[in-house]
């Protein structure tokens, strides 16, 4: 009769792997026992480096770099690493374990810096894509495609250079954010009274404890020498907004047809939600 044995009582994997049997086994095969495969399919940073690979692919970057990043903290420490210096300092990094990866992990590492590089150029940051790709050229150095890559990003940053007199008449913008009750609308109120000789366009919302001043929005000589946009058909904070790009596209026409430059665009955020969104609209539409 079969002998039945319950799944607790049999050995563990490492248990067995040490067992004399498989020592005997693997002497007269004249080999030692391979290693446990890496199973990357499994990995816990799969699923988001995933998502930042379809995201590439829409050409939604601002929502993709959140994912590589993510996926790459995970992978950070899937091999025992912490603090977030994968991203932060991502050279010092492969220096101290590009060596004791593994094959696998390598490519996968390779692959994680590549996807985030196509990103950071759709986004314009090529000087950071040079950083990223570099990375994966140490982790996969005869990989071609990787190389003609960066040589491609190389020749777009130079001639950026050499073409940045066109985005000297981009406006700055500034977000400002801040809990309820931090000061955000007193800090405008501030810039609005004060006589610094800059013309400020202030983009709001009205849901701080307190409002812009009617008197600085309706009256004097600041509602001349400001341009003043109320956000409040809901939060900015929550989604890509469309009239707040079209606050912004009016704001640019108005001052194009004055004559009058704005020396920069303040934005008021709420303490309610994560500003995130806000620099995404910057993204969403190429007037902007």
């Amino acid at each position: 009769m079969m002998n039945t044995t319950s799944w607790r009582e049999w050995p563990s994997r490492s248990r067995w792997l040490e067992s004399p049997h498989l020592r005997l086994a693997t002497a007269k095969l004249g080999r030692p026992p391979r290693p446990p495969l890496i199973h990357l399919a499994m990995a816990a940073w799969r699923a988001p480096f995933d998502e930042a690979s379809a995201l590439l692919k829409e050409g939604k970057h601002f929502d993709g770099v959140q994912k590589i990043n993510a996926a790459m903290e995970l992978f950070e420490t899937d091999i025992g690493q912490s603090g977030q210096r994968i991203l932060k300092e991502p050279r010092a990094f492969l220096d101290e374990v590009a060596g004791g990866l593994a094959p696998q992990r390598k490519r996968a590492l390779s692959d994680m810096y590549t996807v985030r590089a196509d990103l950071l150029t759709g986004l314009g940051a090529l000087k950071r894509a040079l950083v990223e790709l570099d990375c994966a050229a140490l982790l996969a150095p005869n990989d071609g495609e990787v190389a003609a890559k960066r040589a491609r990003v190389e020749k777009r940053a130079e001639a950026g250079d050499g073409t940045q007199q066109d985005g000297e008449g981009k406006i700055p913008v500034s977000v400002l954010t801040g809990f309820l009750g931090s000061g955000k609308t007193t800090l405008l109120n501030h810039i609005l009274e004060a006589n610094h000789g800059k013309r400020i366009a202030v983009i709001e919302n009205e849901f701080g404890e307190v409002g812009i001043d009617d008197a600085l929005v309706k009256g004097g000589s600041m509602a001349e020498e400001e341009n003043i946009v109320e956000m409040n058909n809901g939060c900015i904070c929550c989604t890509v907004r469309g009239d707040l790009i079209t606050g912004l596209k009016k704001l640019a026409k108005s001052t194009k047809k004055t004559g009058k430059a704005l020396d920069g665009v303040m934005i008021e955020t709420t303490g309610l939600a994560d500003p995130g969104p806000v620099a995404q609209t910057f993204f969403a539409d190429d007037f902007v």
